[in-house]
């Protein structure tokens, strides 16, 4: 026999019902990265234990990727669930083929929202690179900031733009966008949704520069979700954001200029302008 929900009534039960995936995600990641932390060092392997030493940085990153996927294994079946209430899936099949078919079903929706997605596409860059640009200028850094952009950034290109241009995006997103939005949409309006949402997205960075970038960063991806109604569009934009950004600190370039930044928020407003523009068309 099927369960039969209640249905959420106070405060208290449609706040559980939002962040609980959050805070199931948050506990089995920190859990895995102490497990793989403490497990690492005990491998028999002749010499592990000086490579470990050598290649802290690199290990810290790379096993936060690690515990990020495994965080949101745990929730993915809450998150197909989500995407079963805009009709991306069919809940009476099995949960790998629900799987399958969401991303078949994105894969579909994609190829009618081309022009849209490239859009989207030239948001991420735009953005990402504005937001950086004025963050720097305004010197607005923390101790703890400088010390995670120092292990982000010491790992190689290959590995840099797996964890930051494919693991991150997917996992924080099925989170953020996937699951706490479309649940708090049950309950309220569409403008706090994208507002609680993005400052939870920017306070999961735990530090004043990333929270400011990822709020903002939050914010477009969360509307770009509403206006274009498939999770592609800000799974693409996290993606190509935080990869292009990535690229970029290996390129001895300086763009760092009040003008530059000015530009590229200006491209950043145009493809938002389109995007909300499209969205009204159809």
């Amino acid at each position: 026999m099927a369960k039969i929900q209640h249905k959420r009534e106070n405060a208290l039960e449609k706040a559980w019902y939002i962040v609980k995936p959050f805070l199931v995600y948050t506990v089995v990641k920190t859990v895995a990265i102490l497990g793989l932390a403490l497990l690492l060092p005990t491998i028999p392997i002749a010499g592990l234990d000086i490579w470990v030493e050598n290649h802290s940085q690199l290990l810290s990153t790379t096993v936060n990727g690690v515990a990020a996927l495994i965080g949101v294994t745990v929730v993915l079946r809450e998150f197909i669930k989500e995407m079963s209430t805009v009709g991306e899936i069919d809940i009476d099949s099995s949960v790998m083929k629900q799987l399958f078919n969401c991303i078949q079903n994105g894969v579909n929706n994609c190829k009618n929202k081309a022009f849209s997605l490239a859009a989207v596409a030239s948001l991420g860059i735009s953005a990402a690179l504005a937001l950086n640009i004025f963050i720097e200028l305004l010197s607005i850094s923390t101790e703890k900031y400088e010390n995670v952009e120092a292990i982000q950034y010491s790992v190689p290109l290959w590995l840099g733009l797996i964890l930051y241009g494919l693991v991150s995006p997917i996992a924080e997103e099925i989170i953020f966008r996937g699951i706490t939005y479309n649940r708090m949409k049950r309950f309220f309006k569409v403008l706090p949704c994208v507002l609680v949402t993005s400052l939870l997205f920017g306070g999961f960075h735990a530090n004043l520069p990333q929270f400011l970038y990822g709020t903002c960063m939050g914010v477009l991806m969360t509307l770009v979700y509403e206006w274009t109604e498939i999770f592609a569009a800000p799974l693409l934009l996290h993606m190509v954001a935080n990869m292009f950004v990535f690229v970029l600190s290996f390129v001895e370039i300086e763009i760092e200029s009040w003008a530059t930044g000015g530009v590229f928020a200006v491209i950043a407003a145009a493809m938002v302008i389109y995007l909300y523009r499209k969205n009204r068309e159809e």
